[in-house]
């Protein structure tokens, strides 16, 4: 038998045969992902808020090649990512990524290059890749996210009907189909939108992945202040475990329960199938955790004490009891003072409820689809609600704001601007801040700049790049390249080394490990000043090639690790 197109049936019998998810362009994706940047990430503090004192960051340009710039120095360190990517609405923007220069479009984009570029694309059900655009952007930036969360950590993506089966699968194969936890309902609308043909959609889904199921412990989100006003009873225990209100004791159903008898307080005894087992009843009446309560016929109802600091609420998939899209919208109205300033936004509080069980008190958590920036605005609340310490990650690429817009009325010409400005809005009645970096080319110059064919030429060239830093290059934006490629955080202490008399070093030091290491820019060292600095094995130092003669950098490789720009 042969089958249409030629293939023979028993050929296809012996084939192999496996579960697969693919799409045309998913090769380029992963090739895309391998595909090492050539960029770097400049600190613009005029644009900041507390640059110095702050642990937060806003970082400006494509979000895949950010993401490659934060895996050294993020690898396992980021608590949880929520993300709101585009939702391939067919009018959506979407990212082209440019699979031969990926660090191209960006530069276009925001002016930093002579051609100006539009990444305001439509991506038409029409075209025969609509489902596979959108997928090769998605595949590489989730790929990179899972890298950058901790063990125990969790991944939220808000998506609609439209993508959210292929979302499943991409993330199936990311994450493992075993750290999948649960594909949240949210409820953004309270009846649906009218301006349907068929059902009016009230809700759009947010996939919960962990990066390892088996570091996850029992999850569960705090009470809220009207949830807390029930508890009222106090006893010895209130110092430390707070009020409590007390529940029957009962088992629902007498199969789920555990039969035994209970002695009152008068001496009578009540048989009943209950909640525990009676080891853990015993202990727990001895410990004054358990209440005797009189009806009004003298029998006894036995109950337990549930305290409040003790006390969570059981997590639904079901989300109709957070802030909805009516809510995200007047939270923008009260900042910016106006409508319409940003379309689509996410809500403050459904960010801060998925935060409230998924993070600590001193988490990273990361948003790389940023918008106007609700995920900041989530933390930054929650810092404030209970004194926590959670930092930020947020990126925006420079998105133009459409012509005639009300955004581009209030001044707004992207909407990185909009970020800024919320977060800086936020924050104007507290402490906290925000540093901001730029998405810009290296500071080194590469091999591919070196293309003369000709052999003098070719000779000109090298002669050009002796020093691997371009002309036009400031001292603060090569150090944080320098610190990014030696995996220390955006967040690092620079400050310059006391008592040199000719150069200047700096001190790089990581906020968590408090590990350092020395960088000297300068076009010469001196050696005087090389002793001074007392080098030791455990002391990294890096310094500029041109800077060093043969001697000089045989006694400091003698010294410590030595590393050359």
């Amino acid at each position: 038998m042969k089958l249409r197109g030629g293939v023979n049936g028993n050929d296809l019998d012996k084939a192999p045969e496996r579960y697969a998810f693919t799409w045309t362009g998913k090769r380029d994706a992963i090739r895309l992902l391998n595909m090492p940047t050539d960029a770097t990430l400049k600190p613009c503090r005029a644009e900041s808020l507390h640059f110095d004192d702050s642990h937060n960051l806003f970082i400006e340009g494509d979000n895949l090649e950010v993401l490659k710039l934060l895996y050294k120095p993020y690898f396992g360190r980021v608590k949880a990512v929520y993300i709101d990517p585009p939702y391939n609405t067919g009018n959506d923007f979407v990212y082209p990524d440019n699979y031969a220069r990926p660090l191209d479009t960006y530069l276009q984009l925001s002016g930093q290059t002579d051609a100006r570029g539009n990444l305001q694309t439509s991506n038409p059900e029409t075209s025969g890749r609509y489902h596979s655009a959108w997928l090769s952007m998605m595949y590489p930036r989730l790929f990179l996210a899972r890298q950058l969360l901790s063990d125990d950590g969790l991944i939220f993506v808000s998506i609609d009907a439209r993508e959210v089966h292929n979302l499943l699968f991409i993330m199936n194969e990311i994450f493992g189909e075993e750290n999948f936890m649960q594909q949240l309902v949210w409820q953004r609308h309270a009846g649906g939108r009218s301006d349907v043909k068929h059902f009016a959609t009230d809700h759009e889904y947010i996939l919960t992945y962990a990066k390892n199921l088996h570091s996850i412990g029992k999850l569960r989100r705090p009470l809220t202040e009207k949830e807390k006003a029930d508890y009222t009873e106090e006893d010895e225990h209130y110092a430390t475990l707070g009020p409590y209100k007390t529940r029957g004791f009962q088992a629902q159903r007498q199969h789920g329960g555990h039969l035994y008898e209970i002695e009152c307080p008068d001496g009578s005894i009540v048989s009943r199938h209950w909640r525990w087992q009676q080891s853990r009843f015993l202990q727990a009446k001895r410990e004054n955790k358990i209440a005797f309560k009189q009806n009004q016929n003298g029998t006894w109802r036995v109950e337990y004490k549930l305290y409040q600091n003790e006390a969570a609420r059981v997590l639904r998939s079901l989300l109709t009891d957070v802030e909805r899209n009516s809510h995200a919208r007047a939270q923008l109205r009260h900042i910016f003072k106006t409508d319409d300033v940003f379309d689509y936004p996410k809500p403050v509080g459904l960010i801060k409820h998925l935060l409230q069980f998924s993070t600590d008190s001193d988490s990273t958590v990361l948003d790389f689809f940023a918008g106007s920036c609700p995920t900041a605005q989530a933390v930054l609340k929650l810092n404030q609600e209970d004194g926590g310490n959670r930092q930020f990650i947020v990126v925006q690429l420079p998105e133009p704001t459409p012509e005639k817009s009300a955004a581009r009325k209030a001044g707004f010409a992207t909407v990185a601007e909009i970020g800024k400005e919320r977060i800086r809005r936020v924050c104007q009645n507290g402490n906290a801040g925000f540093r901001a970096f730029k998405l810009a080319e290296s500071h080194y110059h590469t091999e591919t700049e070196i293309l003369a064919e000709n052999p003098q030429a070719y000779i000109a060239q090298l002669e050009n790049t002796i020093d691997v830093l371009r002309d036009g290059w400031r001292v603060e934006d090569v150090l944080y390249e320098v610190l990014l490629k030696e995996g220390y955080p955006l967040t690092s202490t620079i400050e310059p080394a006391a008592g040199l008399s000719t150069n200047t070093v700096f001190r790089i030091t990581s906020p968590d490990s408090e590990q350092t290491f020395h960088v000297c820019l300068d076009a010469k060292l001196t050696e005087a000043d090389v002793e001074r600095l007392q080098l030791s094995k455990d002391s990294v130092f890096i310094c500029r090639d041109i800077a060093l003669n043969d001697t000089l950098a045989a006694n400091l490789a003698l010294q410590c690790p030595l590393k050359t720009i």
